[in-house]
Protein backbone atom coordinates (compact mmCIF):
# COMPACT_ATOMS: atom_id res chain seq x y z
CA UNK A 1 0.00 0.00 0.00
CA UNK A 2 1.32 3.40 -0.91
CA UNK A 3 1.84 5.79 1.99
CA UNK A 4 2.79 9.40 2.31
CA UNK A 5 3.98 11.06 5.49
CA UNK A 6 3.89 14.65 6.63
CA UNK A 7 7.19 16.45 6.76
CA UNK A 8 6.32 17.61 10.24
CA UNK A 9 3.48 16.49 12.47
CA UNK A 10 1.82 19.20 14.54
CA UNK A 11 1.62 18.26 18.20
CA UNK A 12 -1.62 16.42 18.84
CA UNK A 13 -2.44 18.58 21.83
CA UNK A 14 -3.00 21.62 19.64
CA UNK A 15 -5.10 19.88 16.98
CA UNK A 16 -8.80 20.30 17.43
CA UNK A 17 -10.30 19.81 13.99
CA UNK A 18 -12.02 21.49 11.12
CA UNK A 19 -15.44 22.46 9.95
CA UNK A 20 -17.09 24.87 7.59
CA UNK A 21 -16.16 28.50 7.40
CA UNK A 22 -17.87 31.36 9.17
CA UNK A 23 -17.49 33.35 12.35
CA UNK A 24 -18.08 31.62 15.68
CA UNK A 25 -18.55 33.34 19.05
CA UNK A 26 -15.71 32.65 21.44
CA UNK A 27 -16.11 35.00 24.41
CA UNK A 28 -18.14 32.71 26.69
CA UNK A 29 -18.34 29.07 27.70
CA UNK A 30 -20.72 26.74 25.89
CA UNK A 31 -23.50 25.80 28.37
CA UNK A 32 -23.50 22.10 29.32
CA UNK A 33 -26.46 19.78 28.98
CA UNK A 34 -27.33 16.64 30.89
CA UNK A 35 -27.10 13.69 28.52
CA UNK A 36 -29.34 10.64 29.10
CA UNK A 37 -27.88 7.65 30.91
CA UNK A 38 -27.09 4.58 28.87
CA UNK A 39 -25.32 4.08 25.53
CA UNK A 40 -25.66 6.48 22.63
CA UNK A 41 -28.16 5.14 20.09
CA UNK A 42 -26.57 3.91 16.86
CA UNK A 43 -29.17 3.33 14.13
CA UNK A 44 -29.35 0.05 12.24
CA UNK A 45 -28.36 0.20 8.57
CA UNK A 46 -29.28 -2.14 5.70
CA UNK A 47 -27.08 -5.21 5.46
CA UNK A 48 -25.06 -4.35 8.51
CA UNK A 49 -26.43 -6.17 11.54
CA UNK A 50 -23.77 -8.39 13.09
CA UNK A 51 -21.12 -7.45 10.54
CA UNK A 52 -17.62 -7.77 12.05
CA UNK A 53 -15.39 -4.70 12.09
CA UNK A 54 -13.30 -4.45 8.91
CA UNK A 55 -9.55 -4.91 9.03
CA UNK A 56 -7.86 -1.46 9.15
CA UNK A 57 -6.07 -2.18 5.88
CA UNK A 58 -9.32 -2.94 4.07
CA UNK A 59 -11.47 -0.38 5.91
CA UNK A 60 -12.91 2.51 3.93
CA UNK A 61 -12.48 4.65 7.05
CA UNK A 62 -9.48 3.48 9.13
CA UNK A 63 -9.61 4.61 12.75
CA UNK A 64 -6.29 3.27 14.02
CA UNK A 65 -4.53 5.47 16.56
CA UNK A 66 -1.95 7.77 15.02
CA UNK A 67 -3.25 7.54 11.45
CA UNK A 68 -2.98 10.85 9.58
CA UNK A 69 -4.32 12.46 6.41
CA UNK A 70 -3.70 15.81 4.71
CA UNK A 71 -6.17 17.34 2.23
CA UNK A 72 -5.95 20.26 -0.18
CA UNK A 73 -9.20 22.23 -0.01
CA UNK A 74 -10.76 24.67 -2.43
CA UNK A 75 -13.67 26.50 -0.79
CA UNK A 76 -15.60 29.27 -2.60
CA UNK A 77 -16.35 30.91 0.75
CA UNK A 78 -12.65 31.37 1.54
CA UNK A 79 -11.24 34.28 -0.46
CA UNK A 80 -7.58 33.55 0.28
CA UNK A 81 -7.50 30.52 -2.02
CA UNK A 82 -6.70 26.84 -1.45
CA UNK A 83 -5.64 25.71 2.02
CA UNK A 84 -4.85 22.47 3.87
CA UNK A 85 -6.76 20.34 6.35
CA UNK A 86 -4.82 17.93 8.54
CA UNK A 87 -6.47 15.00 10.34
CA UNK A 88 -5.19 12.67 13.06
CA UNK A 89 -6.80 9.76 14.94
CA UNK A 90 -6.10 10.28 18.64
CA UNK A 91 -7.64 7.00 19.82
CA UNK A 92 -10.25 5.80 22.32
CA UNK A 93 -11.26 8.64 24.65
CA UNK A 94 -14.19 9.54 26.97
CA UNK A 95 -17.04 11.37 25.25
CA UNK A 96 -17.73 14.56 27.25
CA UNK A 97 -21.06 14.72 29.12
CA UNK A 98 -21.62 10.98 28.70
CA UNK A 99 -20.40 7.72 30.20
CA UNK A 100 -19.32 6.58 26.70
CA UNK A 101 -15.93 6.22 25.10
CA UNK A 102 -15.32 6.60 21.36
CA UNK A 103 -12.52 7.23 18.88
CA UNK A 104 -11.38 10.84 19.05
CA UNK A 105 -10.46 12.35 15.68
CA UNK A 106 -8.87 15.77 15.49
CA UNK A 107 -8.33 17.95 12.46
CA UNK A 108 -7.28 21.49 11.74
CA UNK A 109 -7.53 24.09 9.03
CA UNK A 110 -6.38 27.73 9.16
CA UNK A 111 -9.66 29.39 10.18
CA UNK A 112 -11.45 26.73 12.23
CA UNK A 113 -10.67 23.65 14.30
CA UNK A 114 -12.70 20.59 15.25
CA UNK A 115 -12.56 17.54 17.50
CA UNK A 116 -15.06 14.72 17.07
CA UNK A 117 -15.89 11.43 18.77
CA UNK A 118 -16.74 8.56 16.41
CA UNK A 119 -17.79 4.92 16.64
CA UNK A 120 -17.80 2.09 14.10
CA UNK A 121 -20.60 -0.47 14.16
CA UNK A 122 -21.60 -3.02 11.52
CA UNK A 123 -19.29 -1.42 8.96
CA UNK A 124 -20.61 2.12 9.46
CA UNK A 125 -18.90 5.04 11.23
CA UNK A 126 -21.08 7.36 13.32
CA UNK A 127 -20.54 10.81 14.84
CA UNK A 128 -21.50 11.11 18.51
CA UNK A 129 -20.24 14.60 19.26
CA UNK A 130 -18.31 17.41 17.54
CA UNK A 131 -16.68 20.49 19.02
CA UNK A 132 -15.70 23.50 16.92
CA UNK A 133 -12.90 25.75 18.12
CA UNK A 134 -11.74 29.16 17.01
CA UNK A 135 -8.46 30.71 18.16
CA UNK A 136 -8.13 27.89 20.68
CA UNK A 137 -11.49 28.55 22.35
CA UNK A 138 -14.46 26.18 22.32
CA UNK A 139 -17.15 27.91 20.26
CA UNK A 140 -19.79 25.32 19.35
CA UNK A 141 -20.83 21.81 20.37
CA UNK A 142 -23.01 19.57 18.18
CA UNK A 143 -24.63 16.27 19.17
CA UNK A 144 -27.19 14.04 17.46
CA UNK A 145 -30.00 11.71 18.46
CA UNK A 146 -29.62 9.06 17.19
CA UNK A 147 -25.94 9.31 16.30
CA UNK A 148 -25.27 10.64 12.79
CA UNK A 149 -23.67 8.48 10.10
CA UNK A 150 -20.23 9.81 9.15
CA UNK A 151 -19.03 7.32 6.53
CA UNK A 152 -18.90 3.71 5.47
CA UNK A 153 -16.10 1.57 6.86
CA UNK A 154 -17.15 -1.60 5.02
CA UNK A 155 -17.85 -1.80 1.28
CA UNK A 156 -21.48 -1.89 0.17
CA UNK A 157 -22.70 -2.77 -3.35
CA UNK A 158 -23.69 -0.18 -5.92
CA UNK A 159 -27.28 0.86 -5.26
CA UNK A 160 -27.05 0.48 -1.47
CA UNK A 161 -28.86 3.29 0.36
CA UNK A 162 -29.72 4.37 3.88
CA UNK A 163 -32.06 7.14 5.08
CA UNK A 164 -31.88 8.49 8.62
CA UNK A 165 -33.86 11.18 10.42
CA UNK A 166 -32.29 12.66 13.52
CA UNK A 167 -32.39 15.57 15.91
CA UNK A 168 -29.36 17.85 15.85
CA UNK A 169 -28.55 19.83 18.98
CA UNK A 170 -26.17 22.77 18.54
CA UNK A 171 -24.96 24.79 21.51
CA UNK A 172 -23.20 28.16 21.35
CA UNK A 173 -21.71 30.34 24.09
CA UNK A 174 -24.67 32.69 23.59
CA UNK A 175 -27.26 29.97 24.29
CA UNK A 176 -28.74 26.68 23.14
CA UNK A 177 -30.46 25.96 19.85
CA UNK A 178 -32.44 22.76 19.47
CA UNK A 179 -34.87 21.71 16.76
CA UNK A 180 -37.17 19.01 18.14
CA UNK A 181 -39.83 19.07 15.41
CA UNK A 182 -37.97 19.52 12.12
CA UNK A 183 -35.58 16.58 12.14
CA UNK A 184 -32.59 16.49 9.83
CA UNK A 185 -32.88 13.94 7.04
CA UNK A 186 -29.78 12.30 5.61
CA UNK A 187 -29.91 10.08 2.52
CA UNK A 188 -26.79 8.01 1.85
CA UNK A 189 -26.23 5.95 -1.31
CA UNK A 190 -23.43 4.07 -3.05
CA UNK A 191 -23.34 5.56 -6.54
CA UNK A 192 -20.48 3.49 -7.98
CA UNK A 193 -17.78 0.97 -7.09
CA UNK A 194 -14.29 0.33 -8.49
CA UNK A 195 -13.95 3.86 -9.77
CA UNK A 196 -10.54 5.35 -10.55
CA UNK A 197 -9.84 8.71 -8.96
CA UNK A 198 -6.64 10.77 -9.11
CA UNK A 199 -5.52 13.19 -6.39
CA UNK A 200 -2.14 14.72 -5.47
CA UNK A 201 -1.56 11.62 -3.30
CA UNK A 202 -1.81 9.31 -6.30
CA UNK A 203 -4.21 7.42 -8.56
CA UNK A 204 -6.60 4.98 -6.86
CA UNK A 205 -8.37 2.42 -9.10
CA UNK A 206 -10.70 0.84 -6.53
CA UNK A 207 -12.63 3.74 -5.02
CA UNK A 208 -16.26 3.61 -3.88
CA UNK A 209 -18.32 6.70 -4.69
CA UNK A 210 -20.62 7.49 -1.77
CA UNK A 211 -23.21 10.28 -1.88
CA UNK A 212 -24.84 12.11 1.01
CA UNK A 213 -27.94 14.20 0.42
CA UNK A 214 -29.25 16.65 3.02
CA UNK A 215 -32.10 18.87 1.86
CA UNK A 216 -31.72 21.52 4.59
CA UNK A 217 -28.32 22.50 3.19
CA UNK A 218 -27.81 25.21 0.56
CA UNK A 219 -25.66 22.67 -1.31
CA UNK A 220 -27.59 19.48 -0.50
CA UNK A 221 -25.27 16.89 -2.09
CA UNK A 222 -21.82 15.81 -1.01
CA UNK A 223 -19.89 13.08 -2.82
CA UNK A 224 -17.07 11.08 -1.27
CA UNK A 225 -14.54 8.73 -2.88
CA UNK A 226 -13.40 6.08 -0.37
CA UNK A 227 -10.53 3.66 -0.91
CA UNK A 228 -9.98 0.45 1.11
CA UNK A 229 -7.13 0.78 3.58
CA UNK A 230 -6.77 4.52 2.98
CA UNK A 231 -10.11 6.23 3.62
CA UNK A 232 -11.47 9.35 1.97
CA UNK A 233 -9.34 10.46 -0.99
CA UNK A 234 -11.70 13.07 -2.44
CA UNK A 235 -14.86 15.00 -1.56
CA UNK A 236 -16.99 17.41 -3.60
CA UNK A 237 -20.07 19.49 -2.81
CA UNK A 238 -19.89 22.67 -0.75
CA UNK A 239 -16.15 22.54 -1.36
CA UNK A 240 -13.57 20.21 -2.89
CA UNK A 241 -11.13 18.20 -0.79
CA UNK A 242 -8.31 16.13 -2.33
CA UNK A 243 -5.89 13.88 -0.48
CA UNK A 244 -2.26 15.00 -0.66
CA UNK A 245 -0.65 12.72 1.97
CA UNK A 246 -1.58 9.90 4.33
CA UNK A 247 -0.12 7.46 6.82
CA UNK A 248 -2.45 4.67 8.03
CA UNK A 249 -1.03 2.96 11.11
CA UNK A 250 -1.18 -0.70 12.04
CA UNK A 251 -3.43 -1.52 15.05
Amino acid sequence: MRRWKWAALVAVGCWVGCGGGGSLPSDKQVPPVTMPDGPVILPEVPGGTGTPAPDPFTSLYPLTTGSTWTYRIEDPSVATGPFEKQVVVVGEQPVPETSETAIEVRSTQPHLEEVSWQKEKDGVVYRLREEDHKAGTLARVTTWSPAAMKSLALERPQGWSFVSSLTELTRYPTGTKKDDTDKKKYTWSVEAVNETVTTPAGTFPNAIRLQRKREDKVEPVRTYWLVPGIGKVKETGERTEELTAYDVKKP
